[in-house]
Order: C-alpha cells, then sequence, then structure tokens
C-alpha cells in the first residue's frame, strides 16, 4: 500500500512538471524520427488525366490552324499559322473584290457603249460581246458554223458598239478580271495546305507533351520537415526524395 501511494506521488509530481514546460514532445525525439513523422504528403504527377488528344489537336487545327497548338500547350508556334490564316483570307478577298470591281467596270462601259444587258446573262455572252461588234455578226458566225442553237434570237441580248475600240476595251477589262479571280485561287490552295501543316504540327506538338508527361510518371518527389531536437518547436529543415524508374 505504501508502494502503491509513492508511485502516484512521483506520478503526480512527473506530471506537474511535464506540463510545467513549454517544449513539445517533439524535442525530445530524434533527427530521423522526427523526419519520418511530419512527412509531408509525396507529389502525385501522375499524368493520365491531364494527357492531350492528339486526334482533337490535328482536327482543331484543321478547322482553325493555330488553334491545335494552343490546345497542346505549344501556341508560340501555332500563332504563325493562325496569322498566316488571317493574311491569306484577306489576300484573298481582296483578290476578288477587285476582280468583280474589273467585271462590274467592264459591263458599266459596255452598257455605255453597246447598249448591252447583263441581266441574267452568263458568262458567255461576256465574251460574245467582246468578240463581235454587233448580235447579227455573232448569229452569222453561229449559222456559219452549224451552230444554230446558240444563236440569240431574243432581243434582251442584242448589242452594238460604236466603235472597234470600245470592244477592245472592254475585252481588255473582262480578261483582266477573270484573270485576277483565278489568281484568288491560289490563296485557296495556300490556306488549304496551311490548315494541313498546323494539323500536323499539332498533332506532334500534342505527341510531345504526352510523352514529357510519361516521363514525369517515371519521377516519385517526397518532401519532408526535421527538426533537430535543439531549437523547441520550430523546423530546422526541409529535405526532399527524388526517385526516377527506369
Amino acid at each position: 500500500m505504501k508502494r502503491l501511494l509513492v508511485m502516484i506521488i512521483i506520478l503526480l509530481c512527473f506530471s506537474e512538471d511535464f506540463f510545467a514546460q513549454s517544449k513539445p514532445i517533439s524535442v525530445l525525439v530524434t533527427k530521423e524520427i522526427q523526419s519520418s513523422i511530419t512527412t509531408v504528403p509525396n507529389i502525385d504527377l501522375s499524368s493520365s488525366s491531364s494527357k492531350k488528344s492528339v486526334l482533337l489537336a490535328v482536327v482543331a487545327s484543321l478547322l482553325v490552324p493555330g488553334m491545335g497548338e494552343l490546345y497542346a500547350g505549344s501556341f508560340e508556334s501555332g500563332k504563325y499559322n493562325l496569322i498566316a490564316e488571317g493574311s491569306l483570307w484577306f489576300t484573298y478577298s481582296g483578290f476578288r473584290m477587285h476582280s468583280n470591281w474589273l467585271r462590274q467596270d467592264a459591263q458599266t462601259f459596255a452598257n455605255q457603249h453597246a447598249s448591252a444587258n447583263f441581266d441574267n446573262k452568263d458568262d458567255n455572252y461576256s465574251v460574245n460581246i467582246g468578240n463581235f461588234n454587233t448580235t447579227d455578226e455573232y448569229n452569222e458566225a453561229k449559222m456559219r458554223n452549224r451552230e444554230s442553237d446558240l444563236v440569240y434570237t431574243s432581243g434582251q441580248y442584242k448589242w452594238q458598239w460604236d466603235t472597234d475600240a470600245s470592244r477592245l476595251r472592254f475585252k481588255d477589262l473582262r480578261i483582266r478580271s477573270d484573270e485576277v479571280k483565278n489568281n484568288a485561287k491560289f490563296f485557296i490552295a495556300a490556306i488549304v495546305v496551311n490548315h494541313i501543316i498546323s494539323a500536323f504540327t499539332a498533332g506532334r506538338k500534342a505527341a510531345a507533351y504526352n510523352k514529357s508527361l510519361s516521363t514525369l510518371d517515371n519521377l516519385q518527389i517526397q518532401t519532408y520537415t526535421f527538426n533537430t531536437g535543439y531549437t523547441g518547436s520550430q523546423i530546422d529543415g526541409l529535405g526532399i526524395n527524388i526517385t526516377a524508374k527506369f
């Protein structure tokens, strides 16, 4: 009974002395034990949910050049395809507008100097006006060639140039209009090529991005803090472990 009483007294004294101290129990723990206790959760570098779809990147650039590269995280190269796209469409529109202006000028000129009416007429009508001075001259040529189905019988197709020089002036304007319109087609081809190049680049960038993430998947990073026991509850330092799997 006396022994039990003595043990209780000693325990109470120890407890009073323990709670009177401001130092945490961590100061009594060695560096190795403290490190394992205060380990920060491992950094998860898993990339399975953040990989880029190569197909989506390709389709995006096929629709709008540069967008696939933006999706793949490489707009630095894609921006040039986007700029080229805008420039090509702007130039194409300029050529088409210029062609239409020349054609309108030619038709206005023909109306003034040959009384020609272009309403509901096809391009062959414009070609014929430039090659013949009058409707009768054109019809006679078609009858000689036994092309009676091409003869103009309606009064809406009649024309008569005031001078041969006026006819040649109209013909020159019409040809220039067609040439500008045909040149515009080259820009459509360039636009198609730009889409293909951008799509190819976007696919490569997406694949490279996924490959870089796959490399990170093989890395495991572990960080931790440690306390030497000489500075109370303060953290004495930080540590990091990097493990690579091959």
